[in-house]
């Protein structure tokens, strides 16, 4: 942990002390810190807080809220744990509140058919989207619209709040940006929106991937994908027609068959990595927001053994599903780290497109300004996402023998 990490845990444990011990709330903070935490406590304040009471359940809402509040309360948080989690929480909870209020004025027909990214984390799909969403006649979610797709705040404010919360987060994990690029303004992938169903937030996300490991089956989100296409027509606005969507999530792997019912006319772009680089990787994300939320040690090996059931079992399905997709493009990591221009070509016309003159321009200049920014972060930071497969509890036979059908129809060939 960083030293300022360090001093906010630090300036939390009295806070935390009085609400454990004699249920004292320090003004402002100290309803947030209190544990265990009650969803429906979570879910009363969010309706004082909107003055809105229809939550719309659904096969998944409130479930794997309450799963994910349950495997919380079973881990020891950090004072900064406590805060982040009750914030992300909670401000999900008042999200959803707000699409579905918003959602009874809103009813618009798409006809431009949007383009989702998708593949195994750490497999290059934040690239390739922030890539995509270059296309002049393309439209992408920013981090701040994500965040509060019905706000009615000015946009200056809006993206100052947000840009100030982010600036908070790299100071307090210096190396996030070694692992995931944070911006306001920056196209940012489908996690805040689908989170409105299912707590797909970073103190949560593990939680979800043990319990449906442990399950061994994966949930239907028809009903977040529904609750998502209406945060994107909101965010549209009267422009709604103008642009295509282009979107991004690793999630979107594991529930093809939920987007395609919401969106039939989809393109899907899946990005290929061999796992053995991939997992490790994804391991050491996971592992840099355990460290920031929960005071014990994580358990490495834990974290490797959900994550290949997870992504195995994702992937097995999502190659069931593709089978009903118009539209699919596969794009290898190798290929797109070596020319990632090109790759974008070969993607648009897998779709029957071109890239524009502008479009090109604009995707050189931002490889220029993304290769001279990612040099400038000290070697020292680059070294937090350090990691090996023998770190999370695997080796390379295992991984092959238990992905052999994805390294089969997906990798295996390779040059």
């Amino acid at each position: 942990q960083t030293w300022l990490l360090r001093a906010l845990n630090a300036s939390l444990r009295v806070p935390c002390w009085l609400v454990d011990t004699v249920g004292y709330r320090v003004p402002k903070v100290g309803y947030m810190l209190e544990r265990p935490l009650s969803l429906e406590k979570l879910m009363r304040t969010a309706e004082r807080r909107t003055g809105l009471r229809d939550w719309r359940p659904s096969a998944t809402f409130p479930a794997l809220y309450e799963i994910a509040v349950a495997r919380l309360n079973e881990v020891e948080p950090t004072p900064f744990g406590r805060l982040v989690t009750f914030d992300y929480l909670m401000r999900r909870l008042m999200t959803r509140l707000r699409v579905i209020e918003a959602s009874r004025k809103t009813s618009k027909t798409w006809t431009k058919a949007p383009v989702f990214v998708m593949g195994l984390p750490r497999t290059g799909t934040t690239f390739l989207h922030r890539l995509l969403a270059l296309d002049p006649d393309s439209r992408f979610p920013r981090t701040y619209e994500l965040l509060d797709p019905v706000s009615d705040k000015p946009t200056r404010k809006r993206v100052k709040y947000v840009a100030s919360k982010l600036e908070l987060i790299k100071k307090l994990i210096p190396h996030i940006e070694a692992i995931h690029e944070l911006g306001a303004l920056e196209a940012e992938e489908c996690l805040l929106a689908l989170s409105v169903e299912v707590p797909l937030l970073p103190p949560t996300f593990r939680h979800i991937v043990r319990h449906c490991a442990d399950q061994d089956s994966l949930p239907s989100l028809r009903d977040g994908y529904d609750l998502y296409k209406t945060q994107l027509e909101l965010l549209a606005g009267d422009e709604h027609d103008a642009k295509r969507w282009v979107l991004k999530c690793p999630a979107h792997l594991a529930f093809v068959s939920d987007l395609l019912a919401v969106f039939p006319d989809a393109h899907l772009v899946w990005t290929h990595r061999d796992p053995l680089q991939s997992l490790p990787s994804l391991g050491s994300m996971f592992r840099t927001f355990a460290d920031m939320c929960e005071a014990s040690p994580s358990d490495l090996h834990a974290i490797g053994r959900e994550q290949l059931r997870f992504w195995t079992t994702c992937i097995a399905k999502a190659d069931a599903d593709l089978a009903a997709a118009p539209s699919v493009a596969h794009v290898k990591y190798a290929d797109f780290i070596d020319n990632p221009l090109a790759v974008v070509a070969r993607v648009y016309a897998a779709f029957g497109w071109t890239v524009s003159p502008r479009f090109e321009a604009n995707v050189l200049e931002y490889l220029d300004t993304i290769s001279a920014k990612r040099g400038k972060i000290p070697a020292h930071l680059k070294r937090f996402h350090a990691y090996t497969l023998a770190e999370y509890g695997l080796d390379a036979p295992q991984v092959r023998a238990y992905m052999a059908e994805y390294y089969k129809a997906h990798l295996d060939g390779d040059d």
